[in-house]
């Protein structure tokens, strides 16, 4: 593929058609481009700014190409673009244990850190979950435990020739913007935290043109790319074919916090050491942000449900104990399963 007249495009700060953005993708992804072709492309669009058009058609073209999975109907996915730059643990899959144990099943799709210090795959691998599954074991954990883990390498195999640019780049990209857009199992509901508020409705927008019937785009006031206890956190909801703007103040659920200080951490260890104080009912800023996430999934799940009750049941998920037995069954399931 010739990209010199896109990337001139590009730097006339151009927007790209969908057959421009398909050609590309189908080079990127079959290997054909270079890691200097790929990395120059991200950051023109980036510099660019990417349109909902060219996010829904690239979001197409990878899901198109992606390895699916039918883990059954009504599933929820609680996902962020990363990036935000926080360092906070892995509140995100933390909270799809939680959601999990509050009876809504959840296909959690994740990966290895890019720009964090822990993402949600480093995160389940300190914990010693095995995430290289057969569909069939994807499948069981999602039956018996009502949570599973797809490890987006296993389904985005056509990612890696990407990998190598996006490392080398280490800056927010395309892709940070599409991972939580193409779950394998094609979840029709979905959470979905982004970097800054600029992409809250374009995404909801995306969300929309992929088919989902129930999404919340989310982005805090300090910057989180998750429900922050320490700022309110704008929310765009699509459903039925509309959007719509509300906050979620941590004040008013009593979660609220001056800082993140004690949610930040510097390695999976350190994430995996807050999550085993959130199981154990631990009180405290790990505890709060997790039951405002899961809150917000469970809204997500059942709109017919209020927030202030999203919250109740996610402190009954959590102090009753069957989070954490989530967390256990689904690990020890993930090696039962090993074949």
């Amino acid at each position: 593929m010739n990209t010199n007249k896109l990337f001139e495009q590009l730097i006339a700060h151009e927007n790209l058609t969908s057959s421009q953005v398909q050609s590309f993708m189908h080079a990127c992804m079959s290997g054909e481009l270079t890691d200097v072709q790929i990395a120059t492309f991200l950051a023109l669009m980036r510099m660019k700014g990417e349109t909902t058009e060219e996010l829904t058609t690239a979001a197409m073209v990878m899901m198109e190409l992606a390895h699916s999975i039918d883990l059954g109907e009504d599933l929820i996915d609680i996902v962020g673009t990363g990036g935000d730059g926080k360092n906070t643990f892995n509140v995100s899959t933390i909270s799809s244990f939680v959601v999990a144990a509050a009876g809504v099943r959840v296909a959690k799709h994740g990966n290895r850190s890019v720009s964090s210090r822990s993402g949600s795959a480093d995160l389940l691998l300190q914990a010693g979950f095995e995430l290289q599954l057969s569909d069939e074991q994807f499948q069981n954990c999602m039956q018996q435990c009502g949570v599973s883990f797809l490890f987006a390498p296993h389904f985005h195999q056509a990612m890696q020739h990407a990998r190598k640019a996006r490392q080398q780049l280490g800056i927010r990209t395309l892709f940070n913007l599409l991972g939580p857009l193409i779950n394998p199992a094609h979840v029709k509901k979905q959470v979905v935290g982004v970097y800054t508020k600029h992409w809250l409705e374009p995404l909801a927008r995306v969300l929309a043109n992929l088919g989902s019937q129930h999404a919340l785009v989310i982005n805090s006031r300090d910057g989180m790319d998750e429900v922050s206890v320490s700022a309110i956190t704008d929310v765009i909801e699509y459903q039925h074919g509309e959007l719509k703007h509300w906050t979620i103040n941590p004040k008013e659920y009593d979660c609220y916090h001056l800082s993140l200080d004690e949610i930040v951490v510097e390695s999976p260890a350190q994430s995996l050491a807050l999550a085993e104080e959130v199981f154990s009912g631990q009180q405290g800023p790990a505890r709060d942000i997790v039951l405002l996430n899961t809150a917000t999934a469970l809204y997500c799940a059942d709109p017919s449900m209020s927030f202030g009750e999203a919250i109740e049941k996610g402190k009954k998920a959590i102090d009753s104990g069957e989070a954490g037995r989530k967390f256990q069954q689904l690990k020890e399931l993930t090696h039962m399963s090993k074949k």
